[in-house]
């Protein structure tokens, strides 16, 4: 009886909000987003380039016109690939299962690698379950726009996005890409637009994380937004109702030769198999049959909780990862040697894995939202997209109730059901598919557990942490 008191309830206040969504939105314009991803930018590069007299003049004004989140919660691993795939379904890795930049699957018997196309734009690897938001946003009869993301080469759920570029080409400019997205916006309807950018990623890895080739990088991408912007205010038709989101996918740290961690001093090369590699941050194994280990690692099923990470088949029974600014190498004939180059793929809760979110627009708060610095998380950008767009999300991990603060036509009406629905229905089962209640509910979606690892490797492996023995 309460449970069904709790429903009427529910559907009485969502009738009611209906009605008042109904009323407010007349006379208004369709509101349309548009996502840029700057891979690599760490959260605190804008105090840095302050310092350096950088000039970041179109980030400010992007800033001072809507919201800026100095650091947001990304995913584990602090990878390109997993990182913006989690960016565009709320899903964490475990769950979208995207789970590396290169991954085993011993469910299809194949290694995916984000640098062999005929993989990165494999379905079998994409289609497991998540939705990214260009599928949600067709799926609701619009029309999609995407440049050079992660997973828009391959069909899932039957859908690719309605115009799309393909394959990756670091020689399309920023500005280029750009007009390309002007393009769908302004003559093919889109009111979703995609764009990832590969600096100043590949600057921090080839000369370190605070170069000053990554500041000239951040620079040249500052000509490129102001560019944006202007394109935006001499269109009258997209600035009244474009709202743009600018993020990123990690930081950076620096690494050297004088902080690496030799894989095969520690376990026999024929004890394991894994997905190919010479040098990584993180590493998962495959033990062969009848092979113990030697190596202090995490069993995947003992690995924090907060990492979200244990849950997926494409995740070995044994993960191995280092510290900030170690590397792991898996020999010593490898022929890797490290010059103080940058990289990532640690831990999200060190900061220099931190990336940032900015935001501008119609929907877009004018606030200046310092209260909610490490409160959102990367999977909250879907959530955020669907309600600026008034889109039904698919179940997914994040929570809208965190961003509903930066979107300013959410009536107190949305924001009291959001209450009232979570309190009645706080449950991980339960989700709410009406864009006005803005409530996820975290559901796990997380994939059955069939690993069964012996008990046998479980008591070798049960030791103490790799890196306390170096």
């Amino acid at each position: 009886m309460q449970k069904l008191i709790s429903l009427l309830l529910i559907c009485f206040f969502l009738y009611i909000e209906r009605i008042y969504a109904s009323v407010r939105t007349i006379h208004q314009h369709v509101p349309k987003v548009m996502l840029l991803s700057l891979d690599g930018f760490r959260y605190d590069y804008f105090d840095m380039a302050e310092k350096r007299s950088v000039n970041m003049s179109a980030f400010e004004k992007i800033k001072n016109r809507g919201i800026y989140v100095k650091r947001i919660q990304n995913e584990f691993p602090t990878l390109t690939f997993p990182s913006h795939f989690s960016m565009v379904t709320g899903m964490h890795p475990e769950s979208h299962g995207i789970v590396d930049n290169v991954f085993y699957d011993p469910t299809i018997n194949a290694t995916f690698s984000s640098k062999n196309q005929s993989t990165a734009s494999d379905s079998r690897f994409y289609d497991v379950g998540a939705e990214p938001i260009w599928v949600t946003n067709q799926f609701d009869g619009h029309k999609s726009g995407v440049a050079f993301w992660i997973g828009s080469e391959a069909k899932i759920k039957g859908q690719r996005p309605t115009h799309y570029l393909a394959p990756y080409n670091e020689n399309i400019t920023f500005n280029q890409r750009i007009d390309i997205l002007m393009g769908w916006f302004e003559h093919e309807n889109i009111n979703l637009g995609l764009m990832y950018y590969h600096q100043p990623d590949k600057a921090g890895h080839i000369y370190g994380a605070a170069s000053d080739e990554v500041f000239k990088a951040i620079e040249e991408i500052n000509h490129g937004l102001d560019y944006l912007l202007t394109s935006i205010e001499n269109r009258p038709s997209l600035s009244c109702c474009l709202n743009l989101i600018l993020t990123s996918d990690h930081g950076m740290t620096n690494v050297s030769s004088n902080r690496v961690i030799y894989l095969h001093d520690y376990i026999n090369p024929n004890e394991y198999t894994s997905a190919p590699k010479k040098s990584a941050e993180i590493w998962t194994l495959w033990p062969r049959q009848d092979r113990h280990f030697r190596l202090n690692v995490y069993l995947k099923e003992e690995l924090p909780t907060r990492l979200f990470y244990g849950s997926s088949d494409r995740v070995g029974p044994v993960v191995v990862y280092a510290d900030i600014g170690w590397t792991i190498i898996a020999d010593r004939n490898s022929g890797v040697t490290l010059k103080n180059k940058g990289s990532h793929g640690y831990d999200q809760d060190y900061k220099d894995m931190s990336p940032f979110l900015m935001a501008m627009g119609p929907q877009i708060s004018k606030k200046q939202t310092t209260e909610l610095q490490e409160t959102i998380r990367m999977i909250d950008i879907y959530s955020l997209i669907c309600l600026i767009l008034k889109l039904k999300p698919a179940p997914n991990n994040g929570s809208v109730c965190r961003v509903a603060p930066l979107v300013i036509h959410v009536s107190s009406f949305s924001n009291y059901t959001v209450i009232i629905s979570s309190y009645l229905y706080h449950s991980t089962q339960f989700l709410m598919m009406h864009y006005d209640v803005i409530e996820a509910y975290n559901t796990n979606l997380l994939m059955d557990d069939k690993r069964n690892l012996s008990s046998k490797l479980k008591s070798i492996l049960l030791n103490k942490i790799l890196f306390q023995t170096i």
